[in-house]
């Protein structure tokens, strides 16, 4: 990579990791943390905003790649890769699940939560939610890896992409940061296997969504029964 294209990078990924850094701060790097409902909802939809501004537009247009080779690959994948996809893909949902009713527990609603956060906000959240963790792995399992893989050789830059990854969860649950290695491999081992950045966007958005989705019923239920 040139020095210009470095430097874009780095910059994205100062940029984003004050962000989460803020987010933590504030309680807005979710709409759920740690069983607690966010006390900020307008800064978590903007932090989502400015996540997917320096993740996606800036570097789109920076650094000049095509979108759609990103994406796609444009080529067919073999059926014995798209096999092995689905299985994956189905393991991992399972772990969402499994996870999700494991968090579940940790849940805590109050009817002043309930109130102030319309049905609408939630659709905006998971809507936004959706688009920040495509242009998110667009750029990991994407711009980064591929990039990285022509510079330095493909073991490096597994090593150095799943390091980020990592690093970048530092303000979450040390459970979380070390799940991040296997799961942050595994996305990048799906790229590469694809040589495509859709495998990782796909399962990372499914998994997400169904985790999220799973606690906040949690929530809304937990709220239910403590209003009975």
């Amino acid at each position: 990579m040139q020095t210009t294209t470095i430097t874009i990078y780095l910059i994205c990924y100062v940029m984003v990791f004050i962000l989460s850094w803020i987010g933590k701060s504030n309680n807005n790097l979710r709409l759920i943390n740690e069983g607690v409902l966010t006390s900020k909802p307008g800064n978590l939809i903007g932090s989502q905003i400015i996540g997917i501004l320096w993740l996606g537009l800036v570097p789109l247009i920076l650094l000049k790649h095509d979108f759609l080779t990103l994406f796609s690959g444009l080529n067919i994948p073999a059926g014995s890769s798209l096999f092995l996809y689905i299985l994956i893909f189905i393991l991992v949902i399972s772990m969402a699940n499994k996870q999700s009713k494991n968090d579940s527990s940790r849940i805590q609603a109050s009817t002043e939560d309930i109130i102030n956060l319309s049905p609408t906000f939630y659709i905006r959240y998971f809507i936004g939610r959706s688009l920040f963790l495509f242009v998110y792995e667009l750029w990991f399992r994407g711009f980064l890896l591929f990039d990285s893989i022509n510079r330095i050789g493909m073991p490096t830059a597994v090593t150095l992409n799943v390091f980020l990854y990592a690093l970048l969860h530092i303000f979450n649950s040390k459970k979380e940061m070390l799940a991040c290695i296997p799961f942050g491999l595994l996305l990048c081992f799906l790229s590469i296997l694809f040589n495509a950045a859709w495998p990782a966007i796909i399962l990372h958005i499914s998994f997400s969504l169904i985790y999220e989705l799973n606690i906040y019923r949690s929530y809304l239920y937990s709220f239910k029964t403590s209003g009975q």
